[in-house]
């Protein structure tokens, strides 16, 4: 079990992360802006029932800050150890991406690669998140919930909020390869 120094400086560094404010914590878990920060500086513990509420609050696990290791701040994913990922559109259709970096264990992001046939189109379901995503080859029209709409070619990128999902289609007439560095409180268990 960590001390109670370390457990406020993961909390504290997972929260940053997120790009919160202790009053943002505060008021998904319930609790007082105080009290979180004095958790944070090791000045008080938890008890098990806080901790869960902030994790929650955080978009972890409370065994997440807890563990007796400490957490990676680098992680190195090599290429031959990629695996691929699968999910499903709005229309339910299925989404393969091959994982570049499934992220780190306290972390908020992760990238993907994804090839795109020609005509296809993918409706992605809205998430609290914001993607970047860089047209490697081909030509992808991207359109946000919104209905702005951007048309990507080898070289562009695009950089969205997708609270509202966005679209993504090859309007090309050949294969497009398209590279998505996602961020988000809470990341895909991959």
């Amino acid at each position: 079990m960590p001390t109670k120094e370390e457990l406020g400086r993961r909390l504290r560094t997972a929260r940053f992360e997120r790009n919160m404010t202790l009053k943002e914590v505060a008021a998904r878990c319930g609790m007082s802006a105080t009290h979180i920060s004095e958790v944070e500086r090791g000045k008080t513990s938890p008890t098990i029932g806080a901790l869960q509420r902030i994790s929650k609050a955080l978009g972890e696990n409370p065994s997440h800050f807890v563990r007796e290791d400490n957490l990676p701040r680098v992680k190195l994913t090599r290429a031959e150890d990629r695996c691929r990922f699968y999910s499903a559109d709005r229309d339910g259709s299925p989404i393969s991406v091959e994982v570049l970096s499934p992220g780190l264990p306290s972390g908020c992001m992760q990238a993907y690669l994804r090839t795109v046939a020609p005509g296809e189109r993918k409706s992605i379901t809205p998430m609290i998140a914001e993607i970047v995503l860089l047209c490697l080859r081909g030509m992808v029209r991207v359109t946000a919930g919104s209905g702005e709409s951007s048309v990507l070619r080898e070289g562009d990128t695009v950089q969205l909020q997708i609270d509202d999902g966005f679209v993504s289609e090859n309007i090309g007439e050949e294969e497009a390869e398209i590279m998505s560095f996602f961020v988000s409180p809470t990341l895909f268990t991959i």
